[in-house]
């Protein structure tokens, strides 16, 4: 693949290790929203409705998407398709399902404070912000679920925290058609998570580059 052919095995390697990074990141942050019951991210609501349809776990849902999407990708725009791709096919539908769970031990949201709810919800938008901006900084294949946005910002030469929010509002409008679950943290995640993920990457990106340089 051609990011192979341009980063050597100590880059590689640091590189992977910030993605992995990463990618707990978002999916603490997904977890954090589910914790809130305040309204899931777009993608979460998607994730949700479809898992209303099949016995299977929102992670398990997460992965197939994952699959799904990261075929398209390799089709569609091979550039942006690389090992990070399958790393984050690979671990973030349990990462979320783990991270879930151990939140759940701790803040059940039926005996937790509302402000320690929003609280969490906070800490979710951020991270998932966070850590989205990150996966596509290290540049070693993006996250499949971060393959929209991208192809549209590439095609139609749309600022990528337009594109994000383009595409969190088609998530969740296929989602809310599902069944699944929403509320004001939805609508929180579909105006803020483009903006933010682009405000964070201009900002850590010298970090990262320094990280993996180093």
């Amino acid at each position: 693949m051609e990011f192979l052919k341009k980063t050597d095995l100590k880059t590689l390697t640091r590189k992977s290790v910030i993605y992995i990074l990463a990618t707990a990141l978002c999916e603490f942050g997904i977890a954090c929203y589910y914790t809130a019951r305040l309204g899931t991210d777009p993608i979460s609501v998607f994730v949700e409705g479809a898992s209303f349809h099949c016995d299977l776990t929102v992670g398990e849902i997460s992965t197939i998407c994952n699959i799904i999407l990261g075929i398209l990708l390799f089709f569609f725009d091979r550039e942006q398709f690389g090992f990070g791709t399958f790393l984050m096919i690979l671990i973030a539908g349990p990462l979320i399902d783990l991270f879930y769970g151990f939140l759940l031990r701790y803040f059940p949201p039926e005996t937790t404070a509302l402000a320690i709810r929003v609280a969490i919800l906070i800490a979710g938008i951020l991270t998932y912000a966070l850590g989205l901006g990150w996966t596509i900084l290290c540049d070693i294949g993006v996250g499949p679920f971060s393959f929209p946005p991208l192809f549209l910002t590439k095609a139609f030469h749309i600022d990528l925290k337009y594109t994000q929010i383009l595409t969190d509002a088609m998530f969740f409008a296929i989602g809310f058609f599902l069944g699944g679950v929403y509320g004001l943290g939805t609508i929180v995640s579909v105006l803020l998570t483009g903006p933010l993920m682009t405000f964070f990457m201009k900002y850590s990106e010298p970090m990262i580059k320094k990280i993996e340089q180093s």
